[in-house]
């Protein structure tokens, strides 16, 4: 195996850059510890190009990685990663640089012929008769000095992601699946894909949210937004500021004032009163709302599910014939919820907007009837 470059200066990161600037293609990873805080915490940044060489980035030593971002943002430069959604978020809020020109091996997968899920040890081992140790999974990528066996299973993760995008590509059924890929692909050169998601959106990622009725989601949604401006303000878990029960229990009490809070069962009591204030004024802020300006629930209607199981059913089988013909995971086209939200769609008549209908997936559901 190739010696990997432990870069530990500024100006070492630099000279690197400059090179990866030089070059066609960079393979790319990330480790990073994530447990306490609301951001990771980056602990390596894995480097590789075509000719063998590798560098793995010590990022708990140099603070500032911002010499990356020319080579992230590159459009004349494809990064390859697997599985990058996540690796790229945290390279980009770490460089201040919006990816583009990404190839993802996971992604790529889907459309070789592999499962569109597998782990790159899995992939490697199909695609490429490469057989990686997972020996250092759970290692603590902030402790320092690294061990040789965490040098070798961090430069393992980029060494061979370059062969193995050629080998995807080459393994794709037709120029039409690789042009389905590129389509995919040209997604996450989207800005919006590497920026903190809405706080006033939170709301529904709140377990519970769904039993609550219009004003108590609207008090659930201020509740949200203040806790995720406290946790990002922190750098501190959502739960470590409220945890979602507590949340949903503010919700349904709906507290005017100080003696109404003391009464929320599980609100602990040691809160400081700046917290308080801030909760109250937040439940404030969602009984102001407009009663046409409430999020409105979603209906559970088991009756409803049901019905949709049959033709979704249908639609899913439908698509996997389709796919067979072109030898891609019918899991790229629709999950077991796109194919229930698109029936339920075109039962409304609602379905022209859904994203089956959009792009290349249209033709797998084209001729598809209830």
């Amino acid at each position: 195996m190739p010696e990997a470059e432990l870069i530990t200066t500024s100006a070492e990161l630099e000279r690197v850059a400059e090179r990866l600037l030089q070059a066609d293609a960079v393979a790319v990873d990330t480790e990073f510890f994530w447990e306490r805080t609301f951001y990771p915490i980056l602990g390596l940044v894995q480097l590789a190009t075509g000719d063998g060489a590798c560098w793995l980035v010590d990022t708990v030593r140099i603070k500032d990685i911002g010499a990356l971002g020319p080579v992230l943002a590159s459009p004349a430069i494809t990064k390859v990663l697997h599985d990058a959604p996540q690796d790229l978020g945290i390279l980009a809020r770490a460089t201040g640089a919006s990816p583009r020109q990404i190839f993802d091996t996971r992604l790529a997968a889907g459309f070789a012929g592999f499962g569109a899920t597998c782990s790159l040890q899995a992939l490697l081992r199909e695609a490429l008769g490469i057989e990686l140790s997972k020996a250092e999974t759970r290692s603590d990528w902030l402790r320092r000095p690294l061990s040789a066996n965490q040098v070798r299973y961090a430069a393992d993760d980029v060494l061979h992601l370059l062969a193995l995008r050629e080998k995807l590509l080459a393994s794709c059924a037709s120029d039409t699946v690789r042009a389905w890929l590129c389509d995919d692909l040209a997604r996450m050169d989207d800005p919006a894909a590497y920026q903190d998601r809405d706080p006033r959106l939170m709301y529904l990622r709140v377990k519970g949210f769904a039993r609550l009725n219009a004003r108590q989601l609207a008090v659930l949604r201020e509740l949200a937004v203040w806790r995720e401006a406290e946790s990002r303000l922190r750098d501190w878990p959502r739960g470590h500021i409220l945890p979602d029960d507590i949340l949903v229990e503010l919700a349904q009490a709906v507290p005017a004032d100080r003696k109404a809070l003391a009464g929320v069962q599980d609100l602990p009591r040691n809160i400081p009163d700046t917290v308080l204030a801030d909760l109250l004024a937040a439940v404030a802020q969602g009984v102001s709302v407009p009663d046409a300006e409430c999020p409105q629930p979603t209906p559970d209607d088991f009756v409803a599910k049901r019905a949709l199981k049959a033709p979704s059913d249908r639609l899913l089988a439908h698509i996997s014939a389709a796919c067979a013909a072109y030898n891609i995971d019918p899991a790229l086209v629709a999950s077991r919820a796109d194919a229930d939200t698109f029936v339920r769609q075109l039962t409304e008549g609602t379905a022209a907007n859904h994203p089956l209908t959009q792009g290349w997936r249209q033709a797998f559901v084209a001729d598809f009837t209830l």
